[in-house]
């Protein structure tokens, strides 16, 4: 089911990334993304591209693929409603470090860097709220993953 841009307020009201923010952080930011389609099978972005941009998953599901360096790639992760991806786009300047893949037809609402540099200006209170948030997700993996490696040694 598709949705217009006016529904962007609602649909970030029921991701959990956005469970802290209050009515008003929600209108703040909302300008901020852009909602979009993508068909099952398409890659949202390349390992080694460069970026520019985080997503969050609004419906659907997301593979993330890593290319061994055999160039055997192997899926290493799925993300389902309510994830964010990439987002170390917004915070540093390095290529991306996976390649994503939609497994099913998936609604996105994208925030680019560019914006969220906006963001930052016109309303910092917000944009600390989305960088916590990015921060305890960044953590939240990277917990999980020393856990899978603790099992293999």
């Amino acid at each position: 089911m598709e949705r217009t841009k006016q529904n962007v307020m609602n649909l970030l009201r029921e991701l959990p990334f956005f469970d802290s923010f209050d009515a008003d952080d929600i209108k703040a930011f909302a300008p901020y993304l852009s909602l979009r389609q993508v068909e099952e099978g398409n890659t949202i972005f390349h390992e080694g591209d460069m970026g520019s941009y985080l997503l969050f998953i609004v419906e659907g599901v997301m593979e993330i693929i890593l290319t061994a360096e055999n160039r055997q790639q192997k899926i290493v992760a799925t993300y389902g409603p309510g994830a964010s991806i990439g987002e170390m786009a917004l915070i540093d300047e390095y290529e991306r470090s996976a390649t994503v893949r939609a497994t099913t037809h998936c609604e996105i609402l994208i925030l680019t860097k560019t914006k969220f540099d906006v963001l930052q200006d016109e309303n910092p209170r917000v944009a600390m709220k989305i960088m916590k948030g990015l921060a305890r997700n960044i953590s939240l993996r990277l917990r999980a993953t020393q856990g899978r490696f603790r099992d293999i040694i």
